[in-house]
């Protein structure tokens, strides 16, 4: 479970880093680890092709740097999506009992 959860935030790291500024697999995992995630470029490759197929990402070849990432139109919705998702948690979280966020999101 911990490792799905992880593996989730590390999307939504990635659609982060990748609309901030094309990147290359070693920028963003380098990124990635900034944050403390224990990656290599061998465990964001993956990560990175889920994320093309999933139509979220797109690479180029960019002249002196090598293949970059960068975030889709449909990336950036699930960006927006996920972003909403997490702050709507965050909400819960922190609120007194967890509930007045849930219901504040659906009557307000």
């Amino acid at each position: 479970m911990k490792r799905q959860f992880l593996g989730l935030l590390a999307r939504v790291y990635v659609l982060q880093f990748a609309m901030e500024v094309p990147a290359t697999v070693a920028m963003l995992a380098e990124m990635l680890m900034e944050y403390g995630f224990q990656v290599d470029i061998g465990t964001v490759r993956p990560l990175l092709r889920a994320l093309q197929m999933d139509g979220y990402l797109e690479s180029v070849l960019r002249d002196g740097i090598g293949r970059v990432y960068q975030l889709t139109e449909q990336g950036r919705e699930e960006l927006a999506s996920s972003r909403l998702r997490i702050d709507e948690l965050y909400r819960r979280l922190h609120s007194p009992n967890g509930e007045d966020a849930a219901a504040s999101t659906v009557n307000g």
